[in-house]
């Protein structure tokens, strides 16, 4: 765990002096699971770095990268708790600006699992919300195709979702 937080603190301030670029942003989340993710996940957070080239006047191509943590629950009835859920979701992304302070973007891609007891996934995320020059403020949800990997009778979950809120700050 150590590791991962230093991992993420030299790649926050990697962005920190890399040159402005227009597109470029890097932001953070919060969420909470939804539907059957629920009864393992208790809490869903992340940061994430995009870059997005303008095609056209309203719309913006590019990539997305970050690290996703999905913390356990209790099992119920017993003394274990569900290991979080770490992934590194590596995909392409687009955002289309509805008006000045508007947008909707959508991000799929592949989810890495860098947790052993949990398969990687193909994921989807659509977010929409307000932007000014500088930050972007949005709501998201997320769906991750991966299940549990181990040997348990808890395996009846073949996604995680998750709804939140995050922000961007452009570079």
């Amino acid at each position: 765990m150590k590791k991962l937080i230093l991992t993420v603190i030299f790649a926050a301030i990697g962005l920190g002096t890399i040159n402005a670029q227009e597109g470029l942003k890097g932001g953070a989340y919060v969420g909470v699971p939804s539907g059957n993710s629920t009864d393992y996940f208790g809490m869903n957070y992340g940061v994430f770095a995009a870059f997005h080239y303008p095609v056209f006047e309203n719309l913006h191509l590019g990539a997305t990268a970050g690290l996703d943590f999905f913390s356990g629950k209790d099992i119920p009835g017993t003394n274990q708790k569900f290991k979080g859920f770490t992934v590194l979701p590596i995909g392409v992304s687009g955002q289309f600006n509805l008006s000045d302070e508007f947008f909707a973007t959508v991000d799929l891609g592949f989810a890495l699992s860098l947790s052993k007891d949990y398969t990687g996934g193909f994921f989807f995320q659509p977010k929409g919300g307000w932007q000014n020059e500088y930050v972007q403020v949005f709501v998201f949800f997320k769906n991750l195709s991966s299940k549990l990997d181990t040997a348990t009778s808890f395996k009846n979950f073949n996604s995680i979702t998750s709804i939140g809120v995050g922000g961007a700050y452009k570079f």
